[in-house]
């Protein structure tokens, strides 16, 4: 008799758990993007594969057990003849001008099967230029959407403003309706006719801002904390203010640039700059915006493994894990779901 009620009880213990997977199940899908024409320094191209190789799956599903991962592989992309004649005749100073356009073209039509498919999408760069199709992508999906851009730099200068020529400093100025006008002749509007208010558009980790990005982010009053505001009244109070400033029926995307973390926790990005985000205070970041519970969609861009030592890329990838397992379920204070244990183990309920 008592090993009947407790084959019951395991029975009834392993229904209830799979019950509870079943109902609430999380898909996310992934999308790797190994794209490396935005700026000049080979190897960005690898960070996706090198995750993976590194079980960014794995480290996912370890975080949320209810989470389901649909990996779509690495984008694919085909340059045509429209976009080369865009770039001989109007964006020929531009670095890979029809390039960089394929490819986000090809990853707006992506973002947007994802969604169809998963309830939260990540895109893993490649540079920084694939935020252009990611979050444009997500705004042809949901056009009801606020952005977090995490990052050193702003990319929000245009093709008249760029001293570099590398695009991977403009692909905001892409997604802004005030600045589409500046970009007349990439006809973005049959591309990706929903834009980003600038109101729902908030840097955090700033620090290296070209003079004309200053000029722009200020005449449309865009919110923006750099690290001397971040340094002088802390990450908490950073985190107040951009959820503040969120509109808050809005999901959310986070475009996470490597480089907004210091070059001692990331030094393998292709534009470091010291003084930067701990460590802690990136996860702090990204926690506060998983628990919004509005959070769509992610990408996280500039790691390359061809740069520093191979301590400085290990190092490196171990950030950029860190943070994406706290976006996607990760809580240093413990598991919330305990499904997958014995739950029996202190006995029955009282």
């Amino acid at each position: 008799m008592w090993w009947t009620r407790q084959m019951a009880l395991a029975s009834r213990c392993q229904l209830q758990r799979a019950l509870s997977t079943a109902t609430s199940s999380h898909h996310l899908g992934i999308i790797g993007v190994p794209f490396a024409k935005g700026q000049s320094k080979q190897g960005v191209e690898l960070a996706p594969d090198l995750l993976r190789q590194n079980k960014l799956r794995q480290v996912l599903q370890s975080s949320d057990e209810r989470l389901i991962i649909t990996d779509y592989g690495n984008l694919q992309y085909a340059v045509d003849e429209t976009l080369l004649q865009q770039q001989r005749q109007h964006y020929h100073h531009i670095r890979n001008y029809a390039d960089f356009m394929a490819c986000n073209l090809a990853l707006i039509k992506q973002v947007q099967q994802m969604l169809q498919q998963n309830a939260q999408f990540l895109t893993i760069g490649g540079d920084h230029a694939i935020g252009f199709g990611s979050v444009a992508g997500h705004l042809q999906h949901t056009p009801n959407l606020s952005l977090v851009w995490i990052d050193a730099h702003a990319d929000i200068n245009l093709h008249s403003t760029s001293q570099s020529g590398n695009i991977h400093g403009m692909p905001v100025s892409f997604l802004l309706q005030q600045l589409r006008g500046t970009w007349q002749h990439a006809a973005i509007d049959d591309i990706a006719p929903n834009c980003l208010p600038k109101d729902q558009l908030v840097y955090i980790g700033l620090r290296d801002i070209d003079p004309y990005e200053a000029f722009i982010l200020n005449k449309f009053g865009i919110r923006y904390y750099a690290m001397d505001s971040i340094d002088r009244v802390g990450v908490p109070k950073i985190i107040e203010m951009t959820l503040d400033a969120l509109n808050p029926a809005n999901k959310i995307h986070v475009s996470f640039d490597i480089d907004a973390l210091d070059s001692n926790v990331a030094p393998s990005t292709g534009t470091a700059v010291r003084g930067g985000l701990t460590l802690r205070e990136g996860i702090s970041i990204v926690e506060a915006l998983r628990d919004t519970k509005r959070v769509q969609g992610m990408d996280l861009v500039e790691i390359n493994p061809k740069l520093g030592s191979e301590r400085d890329v290990r190092t490196t990838v171990d950030s950029g894990l860190e943070i994406l397992k706290s976006m996607f379920g990760y809580r240093r204070s413990g598991a919330r779901y305990y499904s997958n244990l014995d739950t029996n183990i202190l006995g029955h309920e009282q």
